[in-house]
């Protein structure tokens, strides 16, 4: 879109600097989608601090307030305890005799290895909050036709994952700042699947056999 913008500026179609100046809008557009779309809670509060952040950075564009974002930095811990809230709630619902299928771990200002040889990997919950996160599910497998579901969130911070070549990778999170890249090659005769969904704000997901 931004390339748009400027094509079109270039050639005085539209005012490109005047359009640019509303980019906070895209913001708020992002944390609304985040916001009403189905999916885990963290997923709303993660929309809503973007969106906030939006709407401030656009008024204060608009010069009806006068003030600088990093004062609302705070709004940041907020947005992440709330976030862990509902990761952690989410969690304790599947605390059952099938634990041994999920996987949940966060790494805070530093760094945690896991791994897991579960044969019927469900999936779990991962979070990164400025430090480093490895885990290896090589040797895990789940039944095939099978989904599992991974939530991964990230902040400041990356998850390094390695999954079997015979599973395949879909990728539904969210990125802010940050991002997901999947290596994972997959197989086209394999009916496994696992799904990734979460947050990446400046930090990155990296997904790979």
């Amino acid at each position: 879109m931004l390339g748009v913008v400027l094509t079109l500026g270039n050639f005085d179609i539209i005012d490109a600097r005047g359009v640019l100046r509303f980019w906070p809008v895209l913001l708020i557009i992002f944390g609304g989608v985040r916001l009403v779309e189905p999916g885990p809670g963290s997923g709303r509060i993660f929309g809503a601090f973007v969106a906030v952040v939006g709407v401030i950075l656009l008024l204060n564009r608009l010069d009806i307030i006068d003030t600088r974002i990093w004062s609302f930095w705070p709004l940041l811990l907020i947005a992440i305890g709330g976030a862990l809230i509902w990761r952690t709630q989410g969690s304790t619902e599947h605390i059952t005799e099938e634990a041994d299928d999920l996987i949940s771990g966060t790494a805070i200002l530093g760094g945690l290895e896991q791994r897991s040889t579960s044969q019927h990997f469900r999936g779990g919950n991962l979070s990164a909050i400025m430090g480093g996160h490895e885990v290896d599910l090589r040797d895990a497998d789940m039944p095939e036709g099978e989904i599992a579901v991974l939530d991964i969130f990230t902040l400041m911070g990356g998850v390094e994952l390695r999954v079997p070549e015979q599973w395949n990778v879909a990728l539904e999170g969210s990125a802010f700042l940050g991002g997901y890249e999947n290596k994972a090659r997959g197989s086209a005769t394999s009916n496994k699947r696992l799904i990734i969904r979460g947050q990446s704000i400046m930090g990155g997901v990296e997904i790979k056999n």
